[in-house]
């Protein structure tokens, strides 16, 4: 059996180091974990998070920040002005829960059937609250603070539909921020990747194989679907093995086939789906047309037809290299060089992705593993957070702002 990591270990030494961040990350700590379990308890699908926004918009009006409620439909925006010169810095948290069951032992388990925070947004939020309150009571060196409570990112469509409504803008937007808990990493420890992407692109698509139905007792008959798009699902995996650079990253997966309605019936056509992850853009641009080459040719060949239906979804990840550098330059001074850790690209999506594509960023990872408890991946029923973790979040959200603050001070007006 695994044993519990001591949450508070590496941030009992900013008592020494960093007095004052200490005390103030300490003061706010008790109540952050309460607004979490409440979250927890009480989640909400994608564009449903009315409850979630209504107590993220009401502490930061309490805590005196100018607040824009109905950011991308359901998504809140808060300022806070230093009145000094200095730059525009944003920090990100999505807010929404998934459809599946919570089956954790613990008193704020899910209230809702069939919805639950198993992916960790309670604490992204929560942690952000954290910073907010933070701020609102040390106040930022210089510049401005603004902190987007993003809908709708388990759909990919949140941080779009924020940008659309101008989140970026009014100030504009010099520097942003965002990480997301992972029970892979132990507690007081965080991740980054070097690479250039952190996160694939994530895209869907949908393949109509078309041919010619008939009696399965008589396949000289028809031209069988079925049979051409077992020829295109083997021979399109051939773009990744001989189309791809080897160090090149692109997955390309079915997880749907529909057809026929009897065994003894060849059907008309065939309908695949499935979803393409690539890191390189470039890569990610050639696809639909790779595909639809591969696929039409082998459908001819037989006789029959096909249409691709191919939807770019959300973008890859950018890792801004002067952001990743900030980010280890303070992780390193509040907990040393050792709390981070090198990861390498995932290809499961996150559309942070669409504010990185517009500006300066930097995403990582935080750890939140304690035990077994805490061992179990996102989005599994039983997936929960080592609570202590939130003031390693906290503190590293909040020193960064203030090191990117202070290093760009008097830069704008």
């Amino acid at each position: 059996m695994e044993l519990a990591v001591d949450g508070r270990q590496k941030f009992s030494q900013l008592e020494h180091t960093h007095f004052e961040w200490h005390e103030a990350i300490s003061g706010v700590f008790d109540e952050i974990v309460e607004i979490r379990r409440d979250l927890h308890a009480n989640p909400e699908l994608a564009f449903q998070e009315t409850r979630t926004a209504g107590i993220v918009a009401g502490l930061l009006k309490d805590w005196g920040y100018e607040v824009q409620e109905g950011v991308g439909k359901t998504g809140v925006v808060g300022l806070l002005k230093s009145g000094l010169p200095g730059p525009v810095v944003a920090l990100r948290a999505d807010m929404d829960a998934l459809p599946m069951m919570d089956e954790i032992e613990q008193p704020y388990r899910s209230k809702k059937n069939g919805v639950a925070h198993t992916c960790g947004h309670d604490a992204h939020t929560s942690i952000l609250l954290g910073v907010a309150k933070l701020f609102s009571e040390k106040g930022l060196p210089c510049g401005t603070l603004k902190l987007v409570f993003q809908p709708a990112e388990e759909i990919g469509e949140g941080a779009a539909a924020m940008i659309a409504d101008g989140v970026l803008e009014n100030p504009k937007v010099d520097f942003m921020a965002g990480l997301h808990v992972h029970p892979t990493i132990h507690t007081g420890e965080f991740s980054v990747t070097e690479a250039e992407f952190s996160c694939a692109a994530v895209d869907i698509f949908e393949l109509e194989v078309t041919g010619k139905g008939g009696h399965a007792a008589h396949p000289h008959q028809t031209i069988d679907p079925i049979m051409i798009s077992a020829q295109i699902l083997v021979a399109l995996q051939q773009i990744v093995s001989r189309q791809i650079d080897p160090l090149d990253s692109v997955v390309l997966s079915f997880g749907q086939i529909e057809a026929g309605s009897k065994a003894t019936i060849i059907p008309n056509s065939v309908l695949l789906k499935g979803t393409v992850r690539t890191l390189n853009p470039a890569t990610r641009s050639q696809m639909p047309e790779r595909m639809k080459a591969i696929a039409k040719g082998i459908a001819q060949s037989f006789g029959g037809d096909c249409k691709l239906d191919y939807q770019f979804v959300t973008p890859s990840i950018q890792i801004d290299n002067e952001a990743r550098t900030l980010l280890a330059q303070t992780i390193g001074e509040l907990f040393g060089e050792g709390a981070l850790k090198t990861s390498l690209p995932s290809m499961g999506g996150e559309d942070f992705a669409y504010f990185s594509e517009k500006v300066p960023s930097v995403f990582f990872r935080l750890g939140t593993k304690s035990g077994e408890e805490t061992a179990y991946p996102n989005h599994n029923t039983r997936f929960d957070v080592d609570e202590q973790a939130f003031l390693y979040g906290i503190s590293v959200l909040s020193l960064l702002t203030h090191n990117y603050l202070k290093k760009n001070e008097g830069e704008k007006g």
